[in-house]
C-alpha cells in the first residue's frame, strides 16, 4: 500500500513540475520561411578540390560570381547567380543555387573556421547527350578568403 501512495505522490508531484515547465516563455523564432538570406555577400575567396581544380568566387547582393581559375575549365565562368544561405553555426553556412541555363543545382557548405568548402552538384539534370547527368560531391581548401566588413 505504501509503494502504491509513494508511486501516486511521484506522479502528481511530476505532473505539477511539468506544468511548471510548460508555461516558460518560448524563445523567439526570428526565422523568416520563405525569404532568402544573402549572409555572405561581400564574401569573397578561393577554392581548390582535391584534384588541382580552382575557383575564385564573390558574392554580392544576393548574388554569386565564379570563373574557373585553374583546371581544363580555366578562363570559364558565371555571374549573377541568384543565391540562398543560411547560417548553421558559428563560421559555417550552407549555401545553394540553381543555373538554370546549364540545368546545375549547386548546394554548398562553407566553414571557414577550418577553410574547407564542401558541395553536392547535380549537373545537366536535363541528361541530355552533349551534357549527361551526374552527380558530384567533393570537399575542398578555401583561401584567399576576404570577409564582408
Amino acid at each position: 500500500m505504501k509503494t502504491k501512495w509513494a508511486s501516486c505522490i511521484w506522479l502528481v508531484l511530476f505532473g505539477v513540475g511539468l506544468s511548471f515547465g510548460q508555461g516558460k516563455a518560448m524563445e523567439v523564432n526570428n526565422y523568416r520561411f520563405g525569404q532568402p538570406e544573402h549572409y555572405l555577400d561581400g564574401y569573397s575567396m578561393n577554392f581548390q578540390y582535391q584534384n588541382g581544380v580552382a575557383i575564385h568566387m564573390i558574392f554580392y547582393d544576393g548574388r554569386a560570381k565564379y570563373e574557373w581559375v585553374g583546371g581544363p575549365s580555366r578562363g570559364n565562368g558565371n555571374k549573377d547567380i541568384a543565391y540562398k544561405s543560411l547560417k548553421i553555426g558559428d563560421n559555417l553556412y550552407l549555401v545553394s543555387w540553381h543555373e538554370t541555363g546549364l540545368k546545375d543545382y549547386l548546394t554548398l557548405v562553407f566553414d571557414f573556421d577550418k577553410m574547407l568548402m564542401h558541395n553536392s552538384i547535380i549537373i545537366g539534370y536535363r541528361n541530355k547527350p552533349e551534357r549527361r547527368l551526374k552527380t558530384i560531391l567533393q570537399s575542398g581548401i578555401i583561401d584567399q578568403l576576404k570577409i564582408a566588413e
